[in-house]
């Protein structure tokens, strides 16, 4: 399987360091997205350690004669969650870090996505996008349970506090999925700075004119990050956009 990828981060309007970071690993199949808190400068250490360790652990099991795909974005994030916790153990300008993580994991024509925290995965398909990972988040809680709408959801004061991040305790559990793909399918995985700020439609209108009609996905992430900076760029953002051909 073939990939065409626009990848890109950017501090934002508000924040005075970026904490987000990214993967973009093509020969493996692998790419991902994530978001760090907490601590004097563990967010950006969190973030930095997932985008490091799991192309690692995912390198070394695709080097085996069989390996499941779920298996391994599970170790894998796992791996760097434990990584992450015994490195804020050991340093106080570290302590309660965390990071959110949103990773694919390409084999043949299955997707399997690894996913804690509010980091997304949309998928693009026959012009309709749809969000393929739940939220880990109070407010996502709240919708399911009745007690808000996705609209109210927008504006409620605990919207960006998450119920799950990697590293911020010694286990984890990772939610995954699994998806078949096909050439044309787009991918997106983008940081809460991007999803919080440009719509579900206008993300679409995005992906597809630049990322499939036109094949470049370079120019939709540009022209997405682009968006959240002009409605305010309040967090970091972050986005990767993966077509399938």
């Amino acid at each position: 399987m073939q990939f065409n990828i626009g990848s890109a981060t950017n501090i934002g309007q508000r924040r005075s360091k970026n904490q987000d970071n990214f993967s973009v690993v093509p020969e493996l199949g692998l790419f991902l997205v994530a978001d760090g808190m907490g601590g004097h400068r563990g967010g950006e250490t969190a973030s930095a350690i997932v985008a490091q360790v799991v192309p690692e652990v995912v390198a070394e099991a695709l080097r085996m004669e069989t390996w499941n795909p779920r298996a391994v974005i599970v170790e894998a994030i796992r791996t760097a969650n434990t990584t992450i916790f015994k490195k804020a153990a050991e340093d106080a300008e570290l302590e309660g870090m965390g990071t959110t993580t949103t990773a694919l994991l390409f084999q043949n024509n299955m997707l399997t996505i690894g996913h804690v925290g509010d980091s997304r995965c949309y998928y693009i398909v026959n012009n309709s996008l749809w969000q393929a990972t739940r939220d880990h988040s109070l407010v996502q809680e709240k919708i399911r349970a009745g007690l808000i709408t996705r609209e109210q959801a927008k504006f409620d004061r605990m919207k960006n506090v998450i119920t799950r991040s990697v590293g911020f305790e010694p286990a984890i559990d990772v939610e995954v999925y699994e998806l078949e793909v096909k050439p044309g399918d787009a991918l997106l995985l983008c940081s809460d700075g991007l999803s919080g700020l440009v719509t579900d439609e206008v993300i679409l209108q995005i992906v597809h004119k630049s990322a499939i009609e036109d094949n470049d996905p370079k120019q939709a992430v540009e022209e997405l990050i682009r968006r959240a900076n002009e409605n305010g760029g309040d967090d970091n953002v972050t986005a990767v956009i993966v077509k399938v051909s």
